[in-house]
This record gives C-alpha cells, sequence and structure tokens, in this order.
C-alpha cells in the first residue's frame, strides 16, 4: 500500500470541512433573510451559546478561538439591537457575564439553528444514525489532537453518547496560545 500524502490529505479534508460549514451557514442565513432578521451567522452563533448560559467575553474567546477584542465589538452590536445585556457577578466586579434578554430568547425561539428543511440537515440525516455518530466523533477526535481545538472543546460539554477512547484523555505536549 503506498504511502499517504498527509499534505494532500489533510487539505482535502480542510476543504470539505469549510464547504459543509459554508452551508450550514447559508442555510441560517437563507432562514433569517427569510424572516427579516438582519444578523450575521457569527452574531447568531453567539447568541445561541447564551441559550444554555451566561458567558463573558473571556470564555466565548476561548470557545470561539476568536480574540477578545472581535468577540467585544460583536456583543457591542447585539447588545444595540436589544439581544443581548451585560450582567455584573457579585463575586468579582471584573466580570460582566453576557445574557440574553427577553428579545434574544424570542429570536431564537423563532430561529432554530437547524432546521429540518435545511439542505445540510438533509445531508447528515441521509448518512443514517450510526455513520453521522461516526463522523461526529471523528471530527471531536481530529480537534481534540489539536492542542487549541481540546481547550476549546474542554471547555464545553460534550455531547452524552459520545463514547471517549484513552487518547481522548491524552493531554498534547505543548501548551496553546489563544491569543496570539
Amino acid at each position: 500500500m503506498p504511502d499517504v500524502n498527509w499534505i494532500v490529505r489533510a487539505n482535502e479534508i480542510r476543504g470539505l470541512a469549510a464547504l459543509l460549514l459554508k452551508f450550514f451557514n447559508d442555510d441560517v442565513s437563507r432562514r433569517m433573510q427569510n424572516s427579516g432578521v438582519t444578523l450575521s451567522g457569527l452574531q447568531f452563533g453567539i447568541l445561541q451559546m447564551l441559550q444554555a448560559e451566561n458567558l463573558t467575553i473571556s470564555t466565548f474567546s476561548l470557545r470561539m478561538g476568536m480574540d477578545p477584542s472581535s468577540i467585544l465589538r460583536i456583543i457591542d452590536l447585539l447588545e444595540q439591537k436589544g439581544l443581548v445585556t451585560r450582567g455584573a457577578d457579585p463575586y468579582d466586579r471584573r466580570r460582566h457575564p453576557i445574557q440574553l434578554t427577553s428579545q434574544g430568547r424570542a429570536l431564537l425561539a423563532a430561529m432554530p439553528v437547524i432546521s429540518e428543511e435545511d439542505l445540510a440537515f438533509k445531508a447528515v440525516q441521509s448518512l443514517g444514525e450510526g455513520k453521522s455518530l461516526q463522523l461526529r466523533d471523528l471530527l471531536i477526535k481530529v480537534l481534540l489532537s489539536i492542542p487549541e481545538g481540546r481547550v476549546i472543546l474542554e471547555s464545553a460539554p460534550r455531547p452524552p453518547d459520545y463514547v471517549e477512547d484513552p487518547e481522548d484523555t491524552a493531554r498534547p505536549e505543548s501548551t496553546p496560545r489563544l491569543n496570539g
């Protein structure tokens, strides 16, 4: 069997992952546009993250792998639109958790991140349960093998049906630099 050209393989996966993300984002954008919602996919993603818990700018930065100043600009826009508000941490005056407003919650209730009508949803569904779980688990393993990916995944809960193996818990040898 010939040696694998890992550069070619990694580039193929990069391109396919980018295309898949594009199709998921296009579906959300199309639904938002049809509903008259004027948010970017990134702004919508931040609102989605706030459904489960209030987060600080630094937590957003860590989970999204983005610079805090970029996150701050997005939060400022969402705040101007009345979709989020900055709270106060009674234990730490420096922390200002971001939370959804009632207007933000209403928007998310009317606009789910995935719809059964989305082309990307139908494509994943066509894989069937076994292959879609295998794809998800392989993507998790790829991210866990990247130090920064591991840090991001460790700051968010894993799917409840994800089965870890010893490779998942092995620590990367280097410490990632998230902001620079």
